[in-house]
């Protein structure tokens, strides 16, 4: 799949360029299924998801009672702790160019706040294995989204190794 990406920050290129060759997602600049956006203004994302929904052609026609494809697929990365903030602008969206686009945010942090110094001390019961690196992680991520067709509209939540 060919993505379009925008707005990336400096500091996720290299994570999302190895994210990307783990997926085998192809970045483009033109000609995409797909856009992957890196911004924390809402008004600016809205702005690049509109115009990439306009140079979407429009939903294949599907038959009665079945839901119709998207043609095509959006991720926003949101920055850590920028869930709840951001959720509004996604929502308005996804709902916006539904059913032409599918649109759906991957945030880059826990669903939960980074515990605090002394709740860090704590150590588990049990060994367990920790979280995956950044890049696979992501990864992971990418896949769960672009694979899941009745997904839009949703957060998923990413906990790596940094």
């Amino acid at each position: 799949m060919r993505v379009l990406l925008s707005d990336i920050p400096p500091a996720l290129d290299a994570v999302l360029t190895e994210a990307l060759a783990l997926c085998g997602l192809v970045p483009t600049k033109t000609d995409a299924e797909g856009l992957l956006l890196g911004t924390d203004d809402p008004a600016r994302a809205l702005a690049r998801i509109a115009a990439f929904a306009a140079s979407r052609p429009a939903p294949l026609p599907a038959p009665a009672g079945t839901d119709q494809n998207a043609s095509g697929q959006v991720i926003w990365l949101l920055p850590d702790g920028q869930a709840a903030a951001l959720r509004g602008g996604l929502e308005r969206a996804a709902l916006t160019h539904a059913p032409q686009l599918r649109v759906n945010a991957i945030h880059l942090g826990p669903p939960r706040p980074h515990p605090a110094p002394w709740q860090a001390a704590w150590s588990a019961a049990q060994p367990h294995p920790g979280p995956k690196p950044m890049p696979q992680a992501l990864a992971d991520a990418l896949r769960l989204v672009l694979r899941m067709p009745a997904l839009t509209g949703q957060i998923v939540n990413l906990a790596a190794r940094r």
